[in-house]
């Protein structure tokens, strides 16, 4: 078990810090002209992880009715037989498809080391929807966790014009240091109310149907096969949130938005071998946090996150030339010392 606890720490800081690095360098390192497309890039985030999420579901399958058609089967019942409780899923698919578009735009504009800091407003505005929409009650720690890490964004954003970011970047093009900012605070408030409401979704009994033969087995199975149904339910859950972002992905920011664009270059225009790592990251980002919460604890995973922000801002340093001034150092340490308190338990 303290392999698995270490493997899914290492992974979490991988992916972490991976993505926000390998996303500023592809975003900032060419021409407007010369960059992928970052709506086609979420939906194709989305796609693969529909993939993964199929293949974890059919994985939870009872052995003996382990087959294609029964996955199928579970699909259309999930799907299209309960679309009432199906169709609640497309409002937070909505708000995370904005918000993964919103992250390309904010790795554009900021620096790697403070998009990381800045990133973990999410903890904010999270726990702010789960006090109001799960009625949650937090622990004076918590509350003065969270005002320690506003406190420490607000060193790393507010002297920005000046000398928070002294000389960052010169060979990465133009950046607005104003315009990713305000992307990433609307990506944190997008992200809180996302997950709350997913959670609460996932939560909620649900009305269902009279129950199928199936329902009624796993109902009388071992408490091994009801730990599985429940991960079932799970991976349900999150393959219902990729199909609704696909659609609308595909519809209202693919075709609408840069329809003209895939038409003259192609959907995947100005694709490398860097923007599937980024897809690939990007991807496995919400399953590699469920890995954590699985078998570590929030401890754990705000200790990766503190180690994440610590390595992207020592590579952003050393490898892209940014120079961090000591309000950002000071910023940037208090928000990892609170990202940390928040999680003790």
């Amino acid at each position: 078990m303290v392999s698995l606890k270490i493997l899914s720490l290492l992974t979490l800081v991988v992916q972490n810090s991976a993505l926000i690095l390998v996303m500023r360098y592809t975003r900032a390192s060419v021409e407007e002209d010369g960059r992928y497309l970052a709506s086609t890039a979420v939906l194709m985030s989305e796609i693969i992880k529909t993939i993964i999420c199929l293949g974890f579901l059919y994985a939870y399958l009872p052995r003996k009715q382990r087959s294609f058609t029964q996955l199928m089967a579970m699909l259309h019942r999930e799907l299209i037989v309960q679309w009432r409780q199906s169709i609640k899923f497309s409002f937070p698919a909505i708000l995370y498809l904005v918000q993964n578009n919103l992250q390309y735009i904010a790795a554009t504009h900021l620096d790697a080391a403070t998009f990381q800091v800045t990133y973990q407003l999410k903890i904010l505005t999270t726990a702010l929807f789960s006090v109001t929409m799960l009625n949650r009650s937090l622990s004076h720690r918590q509350w003065f966790a969270l005002g320690l890490l506003t406190f420490g964004i607000g060193l790393v954003v507010l002297p920005r014009g000046s000398s928070s970011i002294e000389a960052g970047e010169p060979t990465l093009g133009n950046q607005s240091s104003v315009q990713g900012i305000l992307t990433v605070m609307i990506a944190c408030m997008l992200s809180g109310l996302a997950g709350v409401y997913f959670e609460k979704i996932i939560k909620a009994p649900a009305v269902r149907q009279a129950p199928s033969e199936d329902e009624e087995r796993q109902k009388e199975a071992k408490k091994e096969d009801h730990a599985n149904a429940e991960a079932s339910q799970l991976w349900i859950g999150n393959i219902q949130l990729s199909f609704f972002s696909v659609i609308l992905g595909l519809v209202f920011v693919v075709a609408l938005q840069d329809g003209p664009v895939i038409l003259e270059k192609g959907f995947f225009a100005n694709y490398n071998v860097l923007t599937w790592v980024v897809i690939g990251i990007q991807a496995s980002g919400g399953l590699i946090v469920a890995l954590v919460v699985k078998h570590a604890d929030s401890i754990l995973k705000g200790f990766a996150t503190s180690i994440s922000i610590l390595l992207s801002s020592l590579i952003s340093v050393c490898v892209f030339g940014t120079t961090v001034s000591s309000l950002f150092i000071s910023g940037a340490l208090l928000v990892i010392y609170a990202t940390y308190l928040y999680g003790l338990q």
